[in-house]
C-alpha cells in the first residue's frame, strides 16, 4: 500500500515583490529585463522553485543561475537558500548523494532556524528513500525541535513545514509497527493540514491513516479514511491524487476484502485518470493489479490485456527512468562545469588581488633573501671548511693509528727474531758439549728456528715507522746525517717512549750496553752538558718537523 512521505520545498517568496502570483512566463520576462543583480538572483531562485514540479531540468538551470549570482554578490544567505532549493531538485531526481551534500552545506553555516529545519527535514527524507529509517527519524525529530524554537509559530509556511514533518514521522513509526506513536503524529499533521486548508497534505495524511488502520486489520476504518482522501481530492479536482486514491481503494478491495468487482472498478478508474495526467507509476501498478483481479474472475482476455498494458507502461517507465538518469548525469556535468568555471573565475580574481600586494613585497623580499643567502653561503662555506679540516684530521689520525698498530706488530716480530737468534746461539754452545746423536738433533732444531727468521723485519719496521713519522726522520737526517743505522733505530725506540728495559727485551742487549749507546747518542745529538732530556728532545724534534 502506498504511503505518502513528503519533502519540503524552500520557496523564497517573502523577499520577492511579485511572489508566486506571477506566472512563470512573466518571471522569465522580468529575469531578462532586470539589471539589478540582487533582483536577478531572487527571480532565478523563484523560477527554480516554481519549475520544481513541472520541469526539473529548467529548475536546476535556474538554481545554478541563482547560486552564481548570489556568489558574485557575496550574499551568503541567498547562496544557501539557492542551495537548499537545488537540494530539493536533486532529491526529486533521485540524486540523493548530491542532495545530501547541498543540505549539509546549509547545516554547516549559521543561517536561519527555518532553513536549518528544512535542511534537516529533507536530509531525513533522503535517508527514508534509502530505507535507513533510524537515521531518517533522527533528522525528522531534530527538525521538529528546530521548529519549536521559532518564535512566530503562526506563520503558515512554518506550520505547513511542521505538518509535513509530522506526517513523515508518523510513516516511520507506522512502518516500525509503533502504532501509538504513529497515530499521535498523524493526528497532529492532519489537524495542522485542515487548519491551514492544505488539501493535498490533508489527503496524504488521510491516505496514510488508511494504511495505518489496514496494517492493524481495522478494515472498515481503513476504507473510511481512503474514501475521505478520495472525496477531498475529488473536491479539489486533484487528478494525480485521485489516481492514487482509486489505486489504493482498488488494492484494498482486491487483497483485504476479496471484492474483485469493486477492485476492478476502482483500478480501472486509477488507470484512466492516471493515463490522462501522466501518473505512469500509479498506472503501471494499477494495471498489474487489474491483471491479478481478472485472473481471479477467470476473465483471461481482460487479464492478458491488463498484463500487456502493465508491461508496456513499465517498459516506458524504465525507458523514462533511463532517460531521466541520463538527463541527471548531463545536468550534473553542466553543473560541475559551471561550478569549475566559477571556481576558476574566483581564483583569477583572487590572483589579481594578491599579485599587486606580492609585487610590493617582492623587492623587499628579494633584498632580504639575497642578504640571508649571502650570509648562509658564508656560514655554509665556513662549515664546509671546518668539516674538511675535521675530515683531514680524522683521516690523518686514522692513518697514524693504523700505522702504529702495524709498527707494534713489526716490533713483535722483531722481538721474535731476536729471541730465535738468542736461542740458536745458546743451542750452538750446548751442541759442542753434547754427544754426536744429540748434536745432530740440536743442529736440526737450530735449522728450524733459523728458517722462521725474518731478517728483513728491521727494514720493514724502519719503513713503516718512517711513514708514520716521516717528518721526524727527515728532520733527524737533515740535522744529524752522521748517525749510524743502529743509532737511528735507537732514536725510533726512544721516540716511541720505550724504556731501557723494553729496548733490551727487544734487542736482547743488556741494559748497560743500551745506556752506553744512549750516552753516545746524546753526544752526537749535541746534548752533552745540557739539561735536555733525550726523549723530550726527540719529541720536540718531531713537533718542529710537523
Amino acid at each position: 500500500m502506498h504511503r505518502f512521505c513528503t519533502f519540503i520545498f524552500f520557496i523564497l517568496v517573502a523577499h520577492v515583490s511579485f511572489g508566486q502570483r506571477k506566472e512563470v512566463d512573466s518571471l522569465k520576462t522580468v529575469l531578462q529585463r532586470t539589471k539589478d543583480k540582487q533582483q536577478h538572483a531572487l527571480v532565478a531562485l523563484d523560477l527554480s522553485s516554481k519549475m520544481l514540479r513541472t520541469n526539473l531540468s529548467e529548475a536546476l538551470e535556474y538554481s545554478n543561475l541563482a547560486i552564481e549570482e548570489a556568489t558574485f554578490l557575496k550574499n551568503d544567505s541567498l547562496v544557501l537558500a539557492s542551495q537548499l532549493s537545488q537540494g530539493s531538485i536533486y532529491l526529486q531526481l533521485g540524486n540523493y548523494a548530491r542532495a545530501l551534500q547541498l543540505y549539509q552545506l546549509v547545516l554547516q553555516k549559521k543561517v536561519s532556524t527555518t532553513m536549518t529545519a528544512i535542511a534537516r527535514g529533507n536530509i531525513g527524507t533522503v535517508y527514508y528513500f534509502q530505507r535507513d529509517h533510524k537515521t531518517a527519524l533522527k533528522y525528522y525529530l531534530h527538525a521538529t525541535k528546530d521548529f519549536s524554537e521559532i518564535k512566530d509559530l503562526k506563520d503558515k509556511k512554518v506550520l505547513a513545514i511542521d505538518a509535513n514533518l509530522m506526517n513523515n514521522i508518523g510513516i516511520i513509526y507506522e512502518e516500525a509497527k509503533k502504532f501509538d506513536s504513529a497515530r499521535i503524529y498523524y493526528n497532529h499533521s492532519l489537524s495542522l493540514g485542515q487548519n491551514l486548508h492544505d488539501n493535498e497534505l490533508t489527503a496524504n495524511v488521510l491516505n496514510n491513516f488508511g494504511t495505518f488502520f489496514e496494517d492493524q486489520d481495522s478494515l472498515q476504518l481503513a476504507l473510511d479514511y481512503y474514501r475521505q482522501a478520495l472525496r477531498l481530492r475529488q473536491k479539489n479536482n486533484n487528478m494525480f491524487g485521485l489516481a492514487r486514491s482509486y489505486h489504493n481503494i482498488g488494492l484494498f478491495f482486491l487483497d483485504k476484502v476479496n471484492k474483485t468487482d469493486s477492485a476492478i472498478a476502482n483500478l480501472n478508474k486509477s488507470v484512466d485518470i492516471g493515463a490522462k495526467v501522466g501518473a505512469w507509476q500509479t498506472v503501471g501498478s494499477a494495471a498489474d493489479m487489474l491483471h491479478k483481479a481478472y485472473l481471479k474472475k477467470e476473465n483471461y482476455k481482460e487479464a492478458l490485456k491488463a498484463m500487456s498494458y502493465s508491461r508496456q507502461v513499465n517498459d516506458s517507465l524504465f525507458n523514462e527512468e533511463s532517460t531521466r538518469k541520463i538527463a541527471q548525469l548531463e545536468m550534473q556535468f553542466e553543473f560541475d562545469k559551471k561550478q569549475a568555471q566559477l571556481d576558476a573565475d574566483q581564483k583569477a580574481k583572487e590572483f589579481y588581488f594578491w599579485i599587486g600586494g606580492l609585487g610590493l613585497v617582492s623587492l623587499l623580499s628579494i633584498v632580504t633573501l639575497l642578504f640571508f643567502l649571502q650570509r648562509s653561503k658564508t656560514k655554509r662555506s665556513e662549515l664546509e671548511q671546518a668539516h674538511l679540516q675535521l675530515e683531514k684530521i680524522n683521516l690523518k689520525n686514522d692513518l697514524v693509528i693504523k700505522d702504529k698498530e702495524l709498527a707494534t706488530n713489526i716490533m713483535y716480530l722483531i722481538n721474535k727474531n731476536e729471541l730465535i737468534n738468542h736461542l740458536s746461539e745458546k743451542l750452538l754452545e750446548i751442541k759442542n758439549e753434547a754427544s754426536t746423536q744429540t748434536q745432530t738433533a740440536i743442529q736440526k732444531v737450530v735449522f728450524d728456528l733459523q728458517a722462521n727468521l725474518q731478517p728483513e723485519l728491521w727494514q720493514e719496521f724502519e719503513f713503516r715507522f718512517q711513514q708514520v713519522h716521516d717528518r721526524f726522520y727527515k728532520a733527524l737526517n737533515e740535522r744529524f746525517p752522521d748517525l749510524s743505522p743502529a743509532e737511528r733505530r735507537l732514536c725510533a725506540f726512544l721516540k716511541l717512549n720505550m724504556t731501557t728495559k723494553e729496548i733490551s727485551a727487544i734487542t736482547h742487549q743488556n741494559a748497560k750496553s743500551i745506556d752506553v749507546a744512549r750516552t753516545r747518542l746524546r753526544k752526537k745529538l749535541n746534548l752533552t752538558g745540557t739539561d735536555h732530556n733525550l726523549i723530550t728532545f726527540l719529541s720536540q724534534l718531531d713537533d718542529q718537523g710537523s
